[in-house]
């Protein structure tokens, strides 16, 4: 009987082993690599060689068995329950765009992982899988299989050491290059056949010190460009590595043949000054790094429990300063900002934001809740388990799957430098055509001066760039973005829909009056409670209210219910409670002209009935912005009766719509048609009835009160004492294009130079290779002084 053999890997297939595609494997390991190889049509890796694969030695498989250990699992794990686990890898192998794409494809080669997103500035991937079906151990190994290891370890040593192999290889090609110049000294005075012997003994010497230059300081470009063409696809290091190549080839083909030392002094200069400018770079890009940097901007905050002498009191603070064993108040549709542990009863939460599933998951007092879940229901107590900062809560935001249609500015930018990278081969190979006939000793120096000169770094970063300083700059001005994608749309915007209360009236500073049945001080402390688990700017006013009557309260509520646009109802001391509008709590309405919010108590047969009426105040400088904006088309649409009208009549352009009485859904089927005509629409809301409408807008701009929530539909948060300067962030958003434009002509202008002087033979691979990493640098300063001269 003949031997069954594993297609991928050669070795012998113990027992069934697996079936895939009518071929044997004699693990899942390699079924999955062959299958990723089939989806992305590079199956002619097994034509060149039969059982090419490598499979993972019997030591690698306990590499990584201490994550099979719970307490050590958990401390990685940003989420888990028993359908999907979410955990953050620090990869330090990830250094290029292929890195992406095939990280990003983890999906292909072992389906139990649910998604994988990567965070490229960072080298961090965001893994959701499924725990019943692949383990954090099999995970990893998986991950370490196909040649991105994951950290688990130090990671500030980690990059430190990262960076001294840079380095190491930066002080190699700078050693070469420095001995290569010295033996072939003689060569630049001319002197070339005085002595023959030591002429071939200086040129042996330099191919010597040129083998750790190839194959150790220019690996990461063989590697990088590999992986590009091995995905059929082009990045910025194939041009690099096919000059590296021909320079390297020619200069060792003169030395074999004993006619002197070729360019291999401009190899080993030609590399070093290639690291040099990467280092250069990556310094300009940490000092500039907008990515970074806009997450100390993004404004999230919580509510602490701080003891005193007369009990507890509510302080609100941002989240960097909560230490652990904290206790922390969440309301209705508020995010957990950090890890914790349930104080309250009982609850439901919303993990949606961080594993795509809906259904909300059901919590027991004591019960271990992970950071990124939106509470559902009345308000709860939480005792901090884990400090937490802003860029995990920023990551979630960025992450959440919209069907909002994707911008085209970055593909645009992508296809653009594809097009580049393959215009310019097509040039090198002609250049080299015609200089075949006028000079055959500079075919390969023409070749690579070309392919180094006119490299597109500084054209891929111009958008990058751009957008990443405006979006910095407009965190800094209080309109906070999810991403630089935001920046393309906003830029496209025709028409602009504002909410009207807590969005163009100002929710904190507004006049408030009780009108009704007297209530007895029990029932202050129920309605206290229960408007105190909302997040509604109307709610949050009462309980200003109430806590100026010096009522405050902590009672439990059985039956917490908030329906979108109606209102809020509960259970509290037996008594049965209903805030919301006139329908909601079985009342009519007594005067059409007047903000109020509805109040229903129930106590067996006693029942009382009141209403708390709303004077509104327009939100400082809110004139003057619509006037400024008039060049868009603007609309109103408000939950309220139209009491206001006359008043925002007088604020609006001419031409603008002013709609009342609108429930979310009106108000997004509103914005639905909008965009059904060809409209681009800017939508401006609190947040919370608002969710559905900034969801389905092409831009959703939520306003945040002095508590900052974190509204995951939305695409940007603007502080609300900065609403007045909507219209100059619109500005200096639109002008992120004249900067982008600017930018573009200086690359292209650049290209265009230094292709001429190198087609020409004007120009030395040497001097090519520190011209390039000047041009990507100069992009990121112009770009950096346009927008801070810009403000």
């Amino acid at each position: 009987m003949k031997e069954k053999t594993c297609y991928h890997c050669g070795d012998e297939v113990i027992g069934k082993g697996i079936i895939f595609d009518q071929k044997s494997f004699c693990c899942n390991g390699c079924k999955s690599v062959y299958q990723l190889l089939k989806d992305t049509n590079l199956t002619n890796f097994y034509r060149m060689e039969s059982n090419a694969g490598a499979k993972p030695t019997l030591s690698n498989q306990h590499k990584y068995a201490f994550l099979e250990v719970e307490t050590i699992r958990d401390k990685f794990m940003d989420y888990k329950d028993e359908k999907s686990a979410r955990v953050t890898l620090f990869l330090p192998q990830i250094h290029c765009s292929s890195c992406i794409y095939l990280l990003e494809n983890l999906t292909k080669i072992e389906p139990t992982v649910l998604s994988c997103q990567v965070n490229f500035a960072k080298r961090e991937v965001a893994i959701i899988f499924d725990p019943k079906k692949i383990t954090l151990a099999k995970l990893a190994l998986l991950l370490d299989r196909i040649g991105y290891a994951p950290n688990f370890g130090n990671r500030s040593a980690t990059e430190k050491k990262i960076d001294k192999q840079f380095l190491y290889k930066l002080g190699i090609a700078g050693f070469a290059f420095g001995s290569i110049m010295l033996w072939s000294f003689p060569e630049y005075l001319g002197v070339k056949s005085d002595d023959p012997a030591i002429r071939n003994f200086t040129s042996y010497l330099s191919f010597a010190i040129s083998i750790p230059v190839i194959f150790y300081s220019a690996s990461e470009y063989f590697i990088s460009a590999f992986k590009a063409l091995r995905y059929k696809s082009l990045n910025l290091d194939v041009p690099i590595t096919i000059g590296i190549i021909a320079l390297y080839l020619q200069s060792t083909y003169s030395i074999l043949i004993g006619d002197g030392p070729g360019y291999m002094d401009s190899f080993a200069g030609f590399i070093f000054f290639l690291l040099i400018g990467k280092w250069f770079q990556n310094k300009t890009y940490k000092t500039l790094s907008f990515e970074r940097d806009y997450t100390s901007y993004f404004p999230v905050a919580v509510t602490r429990l701080v003891q005193f002498d007369k009990g507890e009191k509510e302080e609100i603070i941002e989240i960097e300063e909560l230490k652990e064993r904290d206790k922390i108040i969440i309301r209705n549709e508020e995010i957990i900002p950090c890890d914790s542990t349930l104080l309250s009863e009982n609850t439901k939460i919303d993990y949606s934001f961080v594993t795509g599933e809906s259904n909300p998951i059901h919590k027991q007092k004591g019960d271990f809740i992970y950071a990124g879940g939106k509470l559902l229901g009345q308000r709860i107590e939480l005792k901090v388990e884990k400090e937490s900062n802003r860029s995990h809560l920023t990551q979630l935001w960025n992450d959440i799957k919209t069907t909002k249609k994707k911008t085209s500015g970055f593909l645009y930018q992508n296809k653009l430098s594809i097009y580049f990278l393959s215009i310019l081969l097509i040039i090198a190979a002609i250049s080299a055509g015609v200089w075949v006939f006028i000079d055959l000793t500079r075919v390969t120096q023409i070749v690579v001066a070309i392919l180094i000169v006119a490299c597109p770094c500084a054209l891929a970063l111009s958008a990058p760039f751009t957008f990443g300083n405006v979006m910095r700059l407009l965190g800094r001005k209080g309109l906070y973005l999810k991403n630089t994608a935001v920046i393309e749309k906003l830029n496209t915007i025709t028409d602009i829909v504002f909410d009207k209360t807590g969005t163009l009236t100002n929710g904190a500073n507004q006049h408030i009056e009780f009108v009704g049945d007297n209530l007895t001080n029990p029932q202050f402390d129920a309605l206290y409670c229960l408007a105190n688990s909302s997040t509604h700017p109307l709610s949050r006013s009462i309980v200003q209210y109430l806590r100026s009557k010096k009522i405050v309260s902590n009672y439990p509520i059985h039956g917490f219910t908030e329906i979108s646009g109606k209102g809020i109802s509960g259970s509290i001391n037996a008594c049965a409670i209903r805030i919301g509008n006139a329908e909601f709590t079985n009342q009519k309405e007594l005067d059409s002209n007047e903000t109020s919010t509805f109040i229903l108590i129930q106590n067996g047969e006693n029942i009382s009935k009141g209403r708390f009426v709303f004077t509104s105040e327009l939100r400082d400088g809110i004139e003057d912005l619509m006037h400024k904006l008039s060049g868009y088309n603007l609309h109103v649409l408000s939950g309220d009766r139209d009491k206001d009208k006359v008043l925002l009549e007088q604020i609006f352009p001419k031409n603008s719509r002013l709609l009342f009485e609108q429930t979310p859904k009106n108000k997004l089927d509103y914005i639905d048609g909008l965009k059904k005509i060809g409209k681009h629409v800017l939508m401006v809301g609190d947040g919370l009835n608002d969710a559905g409408a900034l969801g389905i807008a092409d831009v959703g701009i939520a306003v945040s009160e002095d508590v900052f929530r974190f509204t995951p539909s939305s695409d940007a948060i603007i502080e609300a004492t900065k609403l007045w300067q909507l219209d100059k962030l619109l500005l200096l958003s639109n002008f992120s294009q004249t900067v982008l434009k600017i930018c573009l002509a200086f690359s292209l202008t650049y290209n265009l130079i230094g292709l001429s002087f190198a087609i020409s033979g004007n120009l030395t691979p040497l001097i090519a290779a520190i011209l390039m990493p000047i041009s990507s640098i100069t992009v990121v300063i112009i770009s950096t002084f346009l927008v801070y001269f810009k403000k």
